[in-house]
């Protein structure tokens, strides 16, 4: 599975197919296993190799990035690449790196003293590399990534096991100062995350804010004197008393034993005065409260806000990369909070001088924005030779462009293709197959025949009202583009003059042009018969009613009219074109809906249950 990372990536899709599993192998390959390391049970379903593998490719590299990589990015190289492989309880991390092919076999070898002495011999079977004498593994390496330094024309590229700190937020690692990723994971424990502790949220971002250079120094000192004193005080209370005491021991043993000597004296233990710590405390009017004591909404929102600080007053300082993963961000905020939340996000990510990247997986649509279309990557899931498989979809304007060749011109697309994907239909990128209809009365219609057969958000799917025949086309391209199986129901309009006996002809002649034009663009890109106005009839993805809805139900499902009618007389609907009254007239209508709208739900299911 390849996947590509934008500013921000939205990861969407049904429970189960492996959203949260992309954030968490990212995880493992930057931050090594949190808890007691892989098992075969963490390897892929259906796979005979018991290996798991994620490779990473960086880009948009730097010179500043080329010089702490070294070999890795040697060359000039614009990107550079990086995997992590377990196999059999064993954890590698390598890299595509330029090296010299005669040192390959050099540093193959887990054991240090396997690679000292393949050195040697190598040095004895080439002394024309001018290769110096190295005592340890890492003399060894220095000695060879010299001479790579100096010979770049003798260089090809070889896969080379990376350097056991290659990441890390401090010490000497490679990445340090260049990437960090921090993921929040669903399960964040607030408690332990807000403390002041290696690993932590809280103690990685203060690590990176905090500068304690200064102050460590100045407590170093102090221990330093408190140690002497200590020392001093020792000395004054407990040498002459120890100095007797000795003698009097020394006296007594040599009555058994001659020749020897006993020394007591002061054992002084060194005190390692601890690192300084912070702790976070929540100020509520003259309350003051631990972080764990907050709401959970409270608590992520704190935590995830502090990483945003942290990117925002470090990546820009030192050209650093902060890669900030969040699963389900939506979760514990109110709505409007959420909104606020992914706007935030969104902006901070959009900075490129703040250096940062997001992504997060999200059953929210909260977090699908207009802006962010081309960065929703939706995963579905299927069975592919008796083993599960995922696929991940995207799409671009160009790509539904494309696929609406001749059905609609570019400018309307492009115009209306933000609003129509994401205002208008963002529950359905969610949904494991979606009923496109037209209007607010036939999605009533379609949801409460759901609701009296068998309802379908059980199943996963959404009927959704797209306003207008128009834009069924865009809506369903938008939708087949990110694989999520989508019909179209929608009205052939045949007796619209009857309808429209005010109208002037001119009006009428124009609206039946239009009709027919929109029938035509809707058959051809449905793979349809085309015709001006075609009959009521189902066919695979979509369904038309010759007229409207409305006359096929007064036509096929009288009892359906009746009691729309006497929801109305009972006070408990509204009459005209109401949804909510469409749909409970057809969950109470006393006989089952009529062939076709039963086969719309069938075919919908069937799509949910392939998806």
């Amino acid at each position: 599975m390849d996947i590509r990372f934008d500013d921000i990536t939205t990861f969407i899709g049904p429970n189960g197919v492996g959203k949260s599993a992309v954030l968490r192998a990212l995880d493992w390959f930057f931050n090594g296993p949190s808890g007691p390391g892989l098992t075969d049970e963490d390897v892929w379903a259906g796979h005979q190799e018991k290996r798991i593998s994620v490779e990473v490719e960086f880009g948009e590299l730097t010179d500043l990035d080329r010089t702490a990589l070294g070999k890795y990015a040697a060359g000039g190289a614009e990107t550079v690449r990086l995997w992590r492989r377990w196999e059999n309880d064993t954890d590698k991390l390598s890299g595509r790196a330029m090296g010299y092919p005669a040192f390959d076999d050099v540093r193959e070898p887990d054991r240090a003293s396997e690679r000292n002495a393949r050195y040697k011999a190598l040095r004895e079977a080439h002394p024309e590399l001018g290769l110096p004498a190295a005592r340890s593994s890492q003399a060894v390496e220095e000695a060879m990534s010299e001479w790579e330094r100096k010979h770049p024309n003798e260089l090809v590229a070889t896969e080379l096991a990376a350097d056991t700190h290659f990441f890390g937020f401090a010490g000497q690692a490679k990445m340090t100062g260049l990437f960090d990723y921090v993921f929040v994971s669903a399960d964040l424990r607030a408690g332990e995350e807000g403390r002041d502790s290696k690993g932590s949220v809280i103690g990685r971002i203060l690590d990176q804010a905090v500068d304690r250079t200064q102050a460590e120094k100045d407590l170093l000192d102090l221990q330093t004197l408190f140690n002497n004193d200590r020392q001093e005080i020792h000395r004054q209370h407990f040498e002459e008393q120890l100095d007797t005491l000795s003698v009097q021991l020394t006296d007594e043993v040599e009555k058994l034993s001659s020749g020897r000597r006993v020394r007591v004296s002061s054992h002084v233990p060194e005190l390692r005065l601890p690192q300084a710590q912070f702790q976070i405390t929540v100020q509520d009017g003259t309350a003051s409260t631990r972080l764990d004591q907050q709401g959970h909404g409270f608590q992520r929102a704190l935590l995830i806000t502090a990483l945003r600080l942290l990117a925002e007053s470090k990546s820009s300082e030192n050209r650093r990369t902060v890669f900030l993963a969040i699963e389900e961000p939506e979760l514990f905020q109110h709505p409007v909070q959420a909104r606020v939340f992914a706007a935030v996000l969104r902006a901070l990510a959009g900075n490129a001088d703040r250096g940062m990247q997001i992504a997060y997986a999200t059953h929210s649509p909260y977090f699908l924005e207009p802006e962010g279309f081309t960065e929703i990557r939706r995963l579905t899931r299927a069975i592919q030779g008796g083993a599960p498989t995922v696929m991940v979809d995207s799409t671009t304007r160009s790509e539904i462009t494309t696929r609406l060749d001749g059905i609609l011109p570019a400018n309307k697309i492009h115009r209306q293709l933000m609003k129509v994907c994401l205002r208008e239909i963002p529950e359905a990128l969610f949904a494991r197959a979606v009923i496109l209809v037209e209007g607010p009365t036939d999605k009533g219609v379609l949801e409460g025949c759901g609701l009296r057969l068998d309802p379908l958000n059980k199943h996963g799917i959404v009927v959704v009202d797209v306003v207008g025949k128009s834009k069924i086309p865009l809506a369903h391209a938008i939708l087949t583009e990110l694989s999520v199986p989508t019909m179209a129901i929608f009205d052939g309009d045949a007796r619209h003059a009857e309808r429209n006996t005010g109208a002037t002809q001119e009006k009428i002649d124009k609206d039946t042009e239009q009709h027919k034009g929109e029938n035509r663009k809707l058959l051809a890109y449905l793979g349809g018969t085309l015709a001006d106005f075609p009959k009521t009839h189902m066919w695979k993805g979509y369904a038309v009613f010759h007229d409207s809805l409305e006359t096929y139900l007064e036509e096929e499902w009288p009892e359906w009219a009746m009691a729309k009618k006497q929801l109305i007389a009972d006070g408990d609907g509204v009459d005209g074109k109401n949804e909510d009254t469409y749909r409970q007239a057809a969950v109470e209508a006393e006989t089952d809906p009529p062939t076709l709208l039963s086969q719309i739900l069938v075919q919908a299911l069937a799509l949910a249950a392939d998806s």
